[in-house]
C-alpha cells in the first residue's frame, strides 16, 4: 500500500477527562453553567458551587473530587486563593486551578496554576490535564 502524500496525518485527540471529578466554584451562574458544560463535554464529572462557603460545605460533607477549579474573585469573606488554601488544609495535595477575568488580581495566587477568562474549551482541558498530570520529577 502506498501513502497518499496529500493526506494529513492523524492528530492526537484533544485532552479530556477520564474518571476525574472537578469541584467548580464560580459565583456568576452563567459562567458556572458554561464552564461546567465545557468540562462535562470534555468528559469530566462536575460538581458546582456558587461561592466558597458552599464549596467548603461540600468538601466537609466528604464530596469526592480530583481538582478544585475556582474563580479568584467571589463575594463573601473568602476569595478563591483562600478557598484553595482551606481545601488543601482539609485535603492535602488537592490539585487547584484558579481562574479570573481580572488580570491585575492574578498576581497574589500562592503559586497556584491560573487560566484567564474567557477561556476556550481546549485551553481549559489542556490546563486541567497539566494540573492533574504534572510531569514526574527525576528521582
Amino acid at each position: 500500500m502506498s501513502e497518499n502524500p496529500t493526506s494529513t496525518p492523524p492528530r492526537d485527540p484533544p485532552p479530556g477527562g477520564g474518571l476525574e471529578a472537578i469541584l467548580m466554584v464560580e459565583d456568576n451562574a452563567e459562567v458556572r453553567l458554561m464552564g461546567a458544560t465545557l468540562l462535562e463535554e470534555a468528559g469530566f464529572a462536575v460538581h458546582q458551587a456558587g461561592d466558597a462557603d458552599e464549596a467548603l460545605a461540600l468538601v466537609r460533607e466528604g464530596l469526592a473530587f480530583d481538582l478544585l477549579f475556582t474563580d479568584i474573585i467571589m463575594p463573601g469573606e473568602m476569595d478563591g486563593v483562600a478557598l484553595a488554601a482551606e481545601v488543601r488544609r482539609l485535603r492535602p495535595g488537592t490539585p487547584v486551578l484558579l481562574t479570573t477575568g481580572w488580570g491585575d488580581r492574578a498576581e497574589n495566587r500562592d503559586g497556584l496554576e491560573l487560566i484567564g477568562k474567557p477561556y476556550r474549551s481546549l485551553d481549559l482541558t489542556r490546563k486541567i490535564r497539566a494540573v492533574l498530570d504534572p510531569p514526574e520529577s527525576p528521582v
